[in-house]
């Protein structure tokens, strides 16, 4: 908390940029090393070692995360969607999911602080950021494989910034057995949709595999091609999303509406910075912002053409 004492009493300063509260969080241009900032740059992606707070606290929130599986049940994930939920409908079929949890845990506001992840984030965004959402996946034997896709919107020119990251947090060792992520590195340098170069639907000679051990961080630049892959083993591949964007978009989650009046009352003046829950941060019109409608459009679109011809 950024403060100053006069007369025993505390003034609270208000968080004015990203710097400042990087300030706070004592993250610096050496919080990542050069090495490091190279590789998210040109490939798109970064694997980053288990963070202190999550080796400490990685069975604690994994106990949490199980508890919250089955008391939420079906109504996982539907947090700012809630419009589209009927009664037994899961957010998504033979897989659990969970939104919103730094309203169910004040644990999970602290996965917004780690150093690592924000010193990344802001090094593809190069400007002010904003925590977009804090969700929750985890893929059932024989699910889980998706189309090649982007989180954020194609850039028009490359000359246009980047959006932001998501970063995912594996709760368990990833696999392929159990359906590492699959990244397709330098991706995220294309201008357009993924569609436009390849058959999204297969798989890709130039895909890896995000394999890493429990606890590990996967930052991806939103921009960069990806895909879940089936669980084939079907053991747990637990994995918290964190997503962060530039600080004037949509948040995946609109959480000055979706935090409670007690949950804002426990954050630091940095998480509500983060969060863009203050007076002063920007007010979001919308639930939840995500560009499935996008795709869903352009789909739309390119078939219609094919069948007027």
């Amino acid at each position: 908390m950024l403060y100053c004492s006069i007369n025993e009493r505390y003034i609270i300063f208000m968080i004015k940029s990203t710097l400042e509260a990087f300030k706070d969080l004592k993250i610096n241009k050496n919080t990542l090393s050069i090495d490091q900032k190279k590789f998210l740059n040109s490939q798109g992606y970064l694997i980053l070692k288990p963070s202190k707070f999550v080796s400490k606290n990685l069975k604690k929130i994994s106990k949490i995360i199980n508890k919250l599986i089955i008391s939420e049940g079906d109504k996982g994930g539907w947090e700012g969607k809630e419009k589209f939920y009927k009664s037994g409908k899961k957010f998504e079929t033979n897989c659990d999911r969970l939104g919103n949890l730094i309203e169910k845990n004040l644990i999970f506001g602290k996965l917004i602080l780690i150093p690592e992840v924000l010193a990344a984030a802001y090094e593809v965004i190069r400007g002010n950021i904003k925590v977009g959402g804090l969700n929750f996946r985890n893929p059932h034997a024989g699910y889980g494989e998706q189309s090649i896709h982007v989180d954020a919107l194609p850039r028009k020119s490359k000359n246009e910034r980047f959006h932001g990251v998501v970063c995912f947090l594996s709760l368990d060792d990833s696999t392929i057995n159990n359906g590492a992520t699959r990244i397709i590195p330098r991706s995220h340098k294309k201008i357009g949709w993924p569609d436009e170069y390849i058959k999204t639907e297969k798989r890709q000679k130039n895909e890896i595999r995000t394999i890493v051990k429990a606890g590990s961080i996967v930052v991806m630049n939103l921009n960069t091609w990806h895909a879940g892959a089936k669980n084939i083993s079907g053991k747990k591949r637990r994995t918290i999303f964190i997503q962060i964007k530039r600080r004037n978009e949509d948040q995946l989650l609109n959480y000055k509406k979706y935090l409670s009046k007690k949950t804002k009352k426990n954050l630091d003046e940095v998480q509500s910075y983060l969060l863009g829950i203050r007076n002063e941060d920007r007010h979001q019109l919308i639930d939840s912002y995500s560009i499935g409608q996008y795709y869903r459009a352009k789909f739309k679109k390119d078939r219609n053409a094919v069948n007027s011809k």
